[in-house]
């Protein structure tokens, strides 16, 4: 009965604890394996970082020249440029000898926002 010898088969030794490192870079695998699962998640966000970032999209819809017009498009300078977009009305001034483009991003008017005006 002495010739008997006992193994344990197929048991791995305990695992260490995981590091911050290993534990922060654990979590960014899983946030990125989370964007490329549900892209819709990434491109809302990247909209949303956009519009704060850059502004909404406007449209032009009046502006006055800074001189008598002498027919239709003969307008080169402008004053003012009026723009609707989400924001509602947005009046911009462009640089002397250049005219209203037909869209343009505007930022935030935050103070507009807050006031709620």
């Amino acid at each position: 009965m002495s010739d008997f010898r006992i193994k344990v088969v197929g048991a791995k030794p305990p695992r260490k604890p995981d590091g911050p490192l290993r534990k922060a870079g654990k979590r960014v695998c899983a946030a990125a394996r989370q964007g490329l699962m549900k892209p819709r998640r990434v491109m809302l966000a990247g909209l949303a970082g956009f519009l704060l970032l850059a502004g909404t999209p406007h449209v032009a819809w009046e502006y006055e020249c800074r001189h008598p017009m002498h027919g239709p498009g003969s307008c080169r300078s402008v004053a003012w440029c009026a723009y609707y977009g989400i924001q509602g009305r947005c009046i911009a001034v462009p640089n002397d000898g250049m005219q209203c483009s037909l869209f343009k991003v505007l930022p935030f008017d935050w103070g507009q926002i807050i006031s709620g005006a």
